[in-house]
């Protein structure tokens, strides 16, 4: 994947393009690596480095969305998870499982993230990474020991992934390459 050989190749298609691609981030090398993946002459133009900007300043999660359950977008939050899930699949040693910690600082919010997150879990069948639990006070400042205590009723555990950005961006750009 030589820039110099890139260059050349955008300079000489004389044909033209199907689709041309601006901004080499997750989205646009996504893009640019279903279209030449289906056959299409497909150009992808960056400005800068490849997953530079906006996508080098994200969370880095890999989720299935949970916050679109409260608005009831539950096929949305469906497809993320399958998305998740394959990405586990296909990119282990890029996508990792990730436990998280929802403090509980009032008495019922253990039982309403507990629900929504076993909600969560059920929408990603067989694709889930682990079930949600509880933790009571001691447990939530056993993995998290800088929470405030005071008020503290205990947490929700869940688990979702992280992926490592650089190195995923590259494989989709070399896998683009790859396809033209």
């Amino acid at each position: 994947m030589s820039r110099a050989s890139l260059l050349g190749k955008l300079r000489e298609n004389p044909d033209g393009w199907d689709l041309i691609v601006i901004g080499g981030g997750a989205t646009g090398l996504r893009i640019a690596l279903d279209a030449a993946s289906r056959g299409y002459s497909t150009a992808l133009v960056e400005q800068a480095d490849f997953g530079e900007a906006a996508s080098s300043r994200s969370t880095k999660f890999v989720h299935g969305g949970v916050r679109y359950l409260r608005g009831g977008e539950v096929g949305l939050v469906r497809e993320s998870l399958r998305e998740r899930g394959l990405l586990l699949k296909n990119a282990p040693a890029l996508v990792k499982p990730m436990p998280f910690v929802v403090p509980a600082y009032r008495w019922y919010e253990r039982l309403y993230y507990g629900l929504g997150l076993t909600l969560y879990d059920l929408l990603a069948g067989k694709q889930g990474i682990k079930r949600t639990g509880h933790l009571n006070r001691e447990q939530a400042l056993e993995r998290i020991p800088n929470l405030s205590k005071e008020g503290l009723y205990g947490g929700t555990l869940d688990w979702d992934s992280q992926f490592d950005d650089a190195r995923l961006t590259l494989a989709i750009a070399k896998e683009a390459v790859g396809h033209g």
